[in-house]
């Protein structure tokens, strides 16, 4: 079937609606999302929340601003170059805000800010620094890049140059080898959806692709720890998931947290429980953790995989900023010819 505008149209609108309908519910266990609220379906407002109280119902954070952000630097170059990467990161915190950064993005850009290099600036000494999900939640335009006529060009020219971007581009903000897995396994994830189709895909060649992406670092995919990023996504395989329940997700990935060890393989297992229909975005939403991410992740895989009539009419009505989305996508596919 292969990559379309309307399934890129569909990536774009389903991380921005998946980041929207869960920015409420961000660090809430599934007991007090289903005490509150009962089923989450529909944009409600945060009111009351740490850290988005005040915004309005629909409203999207850091996981959408962000991946506009490495859109556009694609769209304006054709391509990753870090140097400008690195300066839309820091004028996106000047113009929009901090619309949620992790710490590990956001003293990125503060030193992106003062001058140091992008080959510096992820460096962290803090405990926990860059071990987060600030880069796979980001990175599905790379995603749709690697899909596109123009990267497959790339690729059959210089296939560890297209490898070393994408090293490059995580060591920017997260400068750890799981950010590095991390990046490569989404890559490869939204790369998958966009070629295959809903009514051939294959779990088994999914978590396969992600699992030996997310290893290429060590070259050993089969061979990957339990306790490692590469491994936890290999166990992805060994599920059974017609009449998985909910509580088995959350009990084998810690809860969905903004761990990328956790909220990775989290995402990825309720997407593959359901991924030809929108109920795989409510229950990793409602399913509580890192709610906003996980639910922008599963809702990118599931616009790349099915287009937009994934989702309903009143998430795309009810969508902050909905024709910037739009517009970006379309020119998106305008830059790395993807047709209609």
């Amino acid at each position: 079937m292969g990559v379309t505008r309307d399934r890129v149209r569909g990536m774009f609108l389903g991380k921005a609606i998946g980041d929207a309908l869960f920015m409420p519910l961000e660090t809430k266990t599934p007991e007090e999302i289903s005490l509150t609220h009962g089923r989450i379906t529909s944009y409600i407002r945060p009111d009351g929340h740490k850290w988005f109280n005040g915004r309005d119902a629909g409203t999207w954070t850091d996981d959408t601003q962000l991946t506009l952000v490495v859109a556009e630097s694609l769209i304006a170059q054709g391509g990753i170059n870090l140097d400008d990467m690195a300066l839309r990161h820091v004028e996106s915190m000047r113009n929009e805000g901090d619309l949620g950064f992790g710490g590990s993005t956001r003293d990125a850009i503060k030193k992106l800010t003062a001058g140091l290099s992008w080959s510096e600036s992820g460096k962290n000494d803090k405990p926990g620094r860059g071990k987060g999900n600030g880069v796979a939640m980001k990175i599905g335009p790379v995603g749709a890049y690697r899909a596109s006529p123009v990267w497959n060009t790339l690729w059959v020219e210089n296939r560890s140059k297209a490898i070393e971007d994408i090293v490059r581009f995580t060591l920017m903000t997260h400068y750890t080898k799981i950010a590095v897995e991390s990046a490569l396994a989404q890559v490869s994830a939204v790369n998958y959806c966009f070629q295959d189709s809903p009514g051939t895909f294959s779990i088994d060649t999914f978590v396969s692709c992600v699992a030996k992406m997310a290893d290429l670092m060590n070259y050993r995919s089969s061979a990957a720890p339990e306790d490692s990023l590469p491994g936890r996504l290999l166990s992805l395989g060994k599920l059974d998931f017609d009449g998985l329940h909910a509580e088995r997700i959350i009990g084998l990935f810690g809860g969905g947290t903004c761990y990328v060890l956790n909220s990775l393989p989290f995402s990825y297992a309720f997407f593959l429980r359901n991924p030809g229909s929108i109920e795989a975005l409510y229950d990793v939403g409602n399913a509580g953790g890192d709610t906003d991410t996980n639910a922008a992740i599963v809702g990118e895989l599931l616009g790349a995989l099915n287009g937009t009539s994934i989702f309903p009419q009143h998430l795309i009505d009810g969508l902050w900023q909905r024709e910037r989305i739009l517009n970006t996508a379309d020119r998106f596919c305008d830059r790395f010819r993807i047709k209609d």
